[in-house]
C-alpha cells in the first residue's frame, strides 16, 4: 500500500523579495557573488519552506542524508551560458569568469541547494514545460514511498533569460517568471507521529501526453486519472489552472486552511500536448 504524502510547508519567493530583510537574512553569510539568480531564488525558497514547515508542522527533524531535492525548471543556466559564451568570443581580449561555468547547467540550482542546505538525499532536475512541476511532485512522492528519503523539497524555479524575453517596459522591475517555489513533502504518518496536522495531503498526481498535440485530450486523461486515484468525481473537485504548479500548490494549501474554500482542489496545466494534474485535499477520508 502506497504511503500518502503530506505537505508540511511551502514558500514562494520573487526576485524583488530577495532584497527584503526577512529573505536576505536567510542568505546571510553565503558567498553568492558568482551564484545565479535562479540558485539564489531557489535557496531562499527552500529555506523559507523548511522554516514554514517547522512553524506549522514542527518538522522535519531529519539528517541531511534523508532530505532530497527535486527541481522543475525550463531555463535554468541558460542566461549564464549565454553570458559565458559571449565573454569568451566577443571582443579582442575576451574576459571569461570561470566561476560562471558551474552556473550554466540546467541542474545548477538543484546542486546549489543540496550543497548549501545541505540535502544529501535523492537529487533530480526535470524540464517539461509547465508540466514539470507535476513530474517533480510525482518523483518526490515516489522517493518517499520507496523509503529513499524521509522528506523531499519539491521546487520550481524560472527566470526568463533576456534573449527569450521581449524588451521590458521602463517601469518593469520584476518579470512574472522571476520566482521560485518550494514545498516540503513528507510521508503523512511521519507528520502525524510528531503530533502535527499536515497543511494538506497530496492525494494524487498524474501526467499525460498527446502525440497529436491535443492538449485538451491530454488534460482530460491526466485529470481523470488523478481524480480516479482518490475516488473523487469530476464534479466534486474544484479545478484551478496551474501554469506554475508548485507556486499554485503553495497558494492552494493556504486557501485550504481558510474556511469556505472548496475541498478537494484539482490543480491542472497543459503545455504543447503535455498535461498534468494533482489533487490536494484536507480530509484523509477523500483519499484511498
Amino acid at each position: 500500500m502506497r504511503t500518502r504524502s503530506a505537505i508540511a510547508g511551502g514558500a514562494v519567493v520573487t526576485a524583488a523579495e530577495l532584497e527584503q530583510p526577512a529573505v536576505a537574512e536567510l542568505l546571510a553569510g553565503e558567498r553568492l557573488r558568482s551564484v545565479s539568480l535562479e540558485s539564489r531564488l531557489l535557496l531562499a525558497a527552500a529555506r523559507m519552506a523548511l522554516r514554514d514547515a517547522r512553524g506549522r508542522t514542527h518538522g522535519p527533524h531529519i539528517d541531511a542524508d534523508e532530505l532530497g531535492v527535486v527541481v522543475a525548471t525550463r531555463h535554468a543556466g541558460l542566461q549564464d551560458y549565454v553570458e559565458l559564451f559571449r565573454e569568451g568570443t566577443e571582443g579582442e581580449r575576451p574576459r571569461v569568469r570561470p566561476a560562471k561555468g558551474p552556473q550554466s547547467g540546467l541542474t545548477a540550482p538543484a546542486a546549489e541547494v543540496s550543497i548549501r542546505l545541505p540535502a544529501a538525499g535523492p537529487n533530480a532536475t526535470v524540464s517539461n514545460g509547465c508540466v514539470g512541476g507535476f513530474d517533480a511532485l510525482r518523483y518526490a512522492a515516489d522517493r518517499l514511498s520507496a523509503g529513499d528519503a524521509s522528506a523531499m523539497l519539491v521546487c520550481e524555479v524560472d527566470v526568463t533569460p533576456d534573449l527569450l524575453r521581449a524588451t521590458p517596459a521602463p517601469d518593469e522591475q520584476d518579470p512574472p517568471a522571476a520566482r521560485a517555489a518550494a514545498v516540503v513533502l513528507e510521508p503523512e504518518p511521519a507528520v502525524r507521529a510528531r503530533g502535527a496536522v499536515p497543511c494538506a495531503l497530496l492525494g494524487a498526481v498524474a501526467t499525460a501526453f498527446s502525440p497529436a498535440g491535443d492538449a485538451a485530450e491530454a488534460q482530460a486523461r491526466a485529470s481523470g486519472e488523478a481524480l480516479a486515484t482518490v475516488g473523487v468525481e469530476a464534479g466534486e473537485a474544484h479545478a484551478r489552472d496551474a501554469g506554475a504548479p508548485l507556486a499554485q500548490l503553495v497558494a492552494a494549501v493556504a486557501d485550504l486552511a481558510r474556511a469556505g474554500v472548496g475541498d478537494p482542489l484539482l490543480l491542472q496545466a497543459h503545455d504543447d500536448g503535455s498535461a498534468g494534474a494533482a489533487v490536494v485535499h484536507r480530509e484523509p477520508a477523500r483519499s484511498r
